[in-house]
């Protein structure tokens, strides 16, 4: 697929998957979905079928994963439950999960799915981001925050309400991974989304999420907040619309009067 140069900069999208996998059922799903990105922000896509591949091409892709800065891939290796992109060997672990590489001129830049600290960033949810933010802005402030935010949470809810408490993070959910859970002084619990920037998939994320928590923990008053470093303009409406909490990290001086 052709692509423009936008600055100079070129992205692509590389697809690895192996087409008798367990995975197949949703594998064309997916393969659509890579293709609606490429299209709509002109970017260069291919597809790799691993029974089709070289053991040098395997090689050297596994390089480049590993050549990826740490804070921008996360952990890469399955353990603990976690599906990973290389196996617990450092194999390509295209048997339990198709694996997607973002390039920005020809160099590796992302790789999905991945762990940053204690939030999964599952291949559904990656491919969402960069549909609606785009390759560029995707990189340029993807979640970084995020983990740190939801460790500084955890340890002192209080700091967004008095008298909250922590229930847990990165929840597994039938629909995905909540990054907390929190519980207000009235016993009511709370759904938290953790963002740098929340986009409008933001609160569909958390609608999503809150309605598997309810169905799983079988909960019927539950909140719904989203947590950010900075939103998009039309964010607060939706978000009150939606019965949403949006809180924004501020700084205020320490010596302020």
């Amino acid at each position: 697929m052709p692509c423009q140069r936008r600055d100079d900069l070129v992205y692509k999208l590389e697809l690895y998957f192996k087409a008798d996998a367990e995975y197949n059922l949703n594998l064309e799903a997916i393969r659509q979905q890579v293709r609606l990105i490429a299209a709509k922000w002109e970017m260069e896509t291919e597809e790799f079928d691993i029974n089709q591949v070289s053991t040098e091409h395997v090689r050297r892709l596994i390089d480049d994963l590993r050549s990826i800065p740490p804070q921008m891939r996360g952990r890469i290796v399955s353990s603990r439950g976690k599906v990973l992109p290389l196996s617990g060997s450092k194999q390509l672990n295209v048997r339990n999960t198709p694996v997607l590489v973002l390039r920005e001129n020809a160099r590796a830049i992302g790789v999905f799915p991945h762990l940053l600290g204690t939030a999964y960033f599952d291949l559904q949810s990656s491919l969402d981001r960069i549909w609606n933010s785009g390759p560029r802005e995707y990189v340029q402030d993807r979640g970084l925050l995020e983990n740190p935010i939801v460790q500084i949470l955890a340890d002192d809810p209080a700091l967004i309400e008095n008298g909250m408490k922590f229930v847990g993070s990165d929840v597994k959910l039938p629909a995905g991974s909540v990054d907390l859970v929190l519980q207000d002084r009235k016993g009511t619990d709370i759904v938290v989304e953790v963002e740098t920037k929340a986009r409008d998939d933001a609160v569909g994320q958390v609608l999503r999420l809150a309605r598997s928590y309810t169905e799983q923990a079988n909960r019927k008053l539950i909140r719904k907040m989203i947590v950010c470093a900075d939103f998009e303009p039309g964010i607060p409406l939706a978000c009150r619309e939606a019965g949403i909490d949006l809180f924004r990290l501020t700084f205020q001086r320490a010596d302020a009067s």
